[in-house]
């Protein structure tokens, strides 16, 4: 019998913009924002959408995408797995969102795309029977 205990994950990305990236990935990923009040100047935000959640943290210098550290590879810094990743092809393309790569079907056996945030940061969205 096993005891489940974990029940979510979220990756942080360092921002430099932070309501620019909130509004990005509301607007083209269509995830929700948690409610801020943006008079205070605040430097954290939560994004989330269907139990996946991405945190941004604002810094005066943002950090380098994982694929800028690791020359000659296509590492992403963020991997959503999805049931449908038709569905979410078509809401990147309802949305207007530049597609980095894909769908494309990987060695390891997972179908993925692949969409650049304002960050530079790569978010891969992928289908893993």
């Amino acid at each position: 019998m096993t005891n489940v205990n974990l029940i979510a994950t979220a990756g942080v990305l360092v921002v430099s913009d932070l309501k620019r990236a909130t509004d990005w990935y509301t607007r083209q990923l269509d995830f929700r924002a948690a409610k801020l009040d943006w008079s205070e100047e605040p430097n954290f935000s939560l994004v989330e959408r269907e139990g996946a959640a991405i945190m941004l943290k604002l810094a005066k210098k943002k950090a380098l995408a994982n694929r800028h550290l690791t020359p000659g590879e296509v590492i992403c810094d963020v991997f959503i797995w999805v049931r449908d990743l038709q569905k979410v092809e078509l809401m990147l393309n309802v949305a207007g969102t530049p597609i980095f790569s894909g769908p494309v079907k990987r060695a390891y056996g997972c179908t993925e795309i692949m969409v650049v945030d304002p960050d530079d940061y790569l978010i891969s969205f992928g289908y893993c029977p």
